[in-house]
């Protein structure tokens, strides 16, 4: 699996392309100097875009925390964001209809978009330091919501908290929250 990107870039009134890159995400830095002159190589992003025409107002629809590390948006200025996944994982979930492997998904339960917070690009070095700030306490909080020690829900909160006051978080007002991702009150 490559480390991927959604890149949206805005095509006048007619709304925003999306285009997938499947290394932007190990690359987003160069990715995003390269979009700011117009010269996106196609070995980075998709020519063809997935969808086009897409407003403002669903650019956050299109992104699936699941499938992309970074989101990039080029409308006149262009704003990079790590893609941190917020949902529970545990060792509770239920084996596909083959029984081969075990499918992750939101430790309450939850069916559709899983909570994530779009965290204010903070640099390659930075992003990998919080990307393996997430991954580890999501295992720990994974582990205390199978113990029965916290609800699934009150983890999530606390792991948005955490990552919004994560030293390598740049900006934690400017942090996006997705599907009730957000730290709370």
């Amino acid at each position: 699996m490559g480390a991927r990107t959604l890149v949206a870039v805005g095509r006048d009134a007619d709304g925003y392309d999306l285009h997938r890159s499947q290394w932007g995400g190990e690359h987003v830095d160069r990715l995003v100097d390269l979009i700011r002159a117009d010269e996106a190589p196609p070995d980075l992003v998709d020519p063809e875009p997935l969808r086009s025409g897409v407003s403002a107002g669903a650019l956050l629809d299109s992104l699936d925390p699941r499938e992309y590390e970074a989101f990039v948006v080029a409308d006149g200025r262009t704003e990079a964001y790590l893609v941190c996944r917020l949902g529970i994982e545990t060792g509770r979930e239920a084996a596909t209809a083959d029984g081969d492997a075990v499918t992750a998904t939101a430790a309450d339960g939850a069916t559709g978009a899983e909570p994530a917070a779009l965290v204010p690009w903070p640099g390659e070095a930075a992003a990998g330091r919080l990307r393996r700030f997430v991954r580890t306490a999501k295992d720990v909080l994974g582990d205390a919501v199978d113990a029965g020690l916290v609800p699934a829900p009150a983890a999530t909160q606390y792991l948005a908290v955490r990552v919004a006051r994560h030293p390598d978080t740049p900006d934690a007002d400017a942090i996006v929250w997705i599907d009730g991702g957000g730290p709370g009150p």
